[in-house]
């Protein structure tokens, strides 16, 4: 009987490669470590962080094992974290595919304006009747330097400050609810968010209008400009949400 040939060795697959976030990090770039007491709620936290920071982007894989593995945590609080996202609409699960932040369409992100003009503007309401002046002329000076500037780093400054201020409206309206819904509103819209909606030389004015309103205690001013500005934000995308279906439509 001859002797059975030795079975050829298969080639050993590469190494798959690290995704940007893990270059990221083990560069140092980012670091995901974790204490342990309340360890599912850091581990929500820091996720939910560079979520909202757009270290993972929309439509990205989250390498559960991986970010276990540098964080020093077992898959299980990761999960349990990535599921609070889930609940959020943040971040999906896909069946045999893994977890991945979410996409949102245009007609998605409209109506979160929507959500966030009624919100907003109570947040305007109540910010106006407790605020005082030095927050106030905090929130001028934060605008006043891009008046005039569309460079590119400029507008990337510009996008900060505008999630700095509607962000800070929110906490001055002194409304823990309110502060709670605002909350997931706002991560879900900043983590798709990677530009403006309009650029500043429109929004600059309504910004002005909203701060007016505050700098007056006028609560009915500021809830109304604080309205406006968002709305005419939601109309745009409409727009544009319509004319690329027109065009979807026309191409087929």
């Amino acid at each position: 009987m001859a002797p059975r040939s030795a079975r050829a060795e298969r080639p050993s697959k590469p190494a798959a490669r690290p995704g940007r976030l893990l270059q990221r990090v083990r560069s140092g770039a980012v670091s995901l470590a974790i204490q342990h007491e309340n360890l599912e709620d850091k581990i929500y936290t820091r996720l939910r962080g560079l979520i909202v920071e757009r270290q993972i982007l929309p439509g990205e894989r989250i390498p559960v094992d991986d970010l276990a593995r540098e964080m020093g945590v077992s898959r299980t609080p990761v999960l349990n974290a990535l599921k609070r996202l889930a609940q959020e609409r943040v971040v999906e699960f896909l069946s045999r595919r893994g977890v991945y932040v979410r996409r949102f369409t245009k007609p998605e992100m409209a109506r979160l304006f929507a959500v966030r003009e009624v919100l907003e503007g109570l947040a305007a309401r109540l910010a106006a009747a407790r605020i005082d002046p030095a927050e106030v002329n905090r929130l001028v000076a934060a605008f006043r330097a891009f008046e005039g500037d569309p460079s590119p780093a400029r507008i990337r400054q510009y996008v900060q400050r505008d999630r700095a201020f509607h962000s800070r409206l929110v906490e001055l309206a002194g409304n823990e609810q309110l502060t709670a819904a605002m909350s997931s509103v706002h991560m879900m819209f900043f983590a798709y968010q990677d530009g403006l909606v309009r650029p500043p030389e429109e929004t600059i004015p309504e910004h002005q209008a909203i701060l007016e309103g505050l700098h007056r205690r006028d609560p009915d001013a500021a809830e109304a400009a604080m309205r406006l500005h968002l709305r005419r934000s939601m109309e745009r995308l409409e727009r544009e949400a319509a004319a690329e279906g027109a065009d979807e439509a026309a191409s087929r």
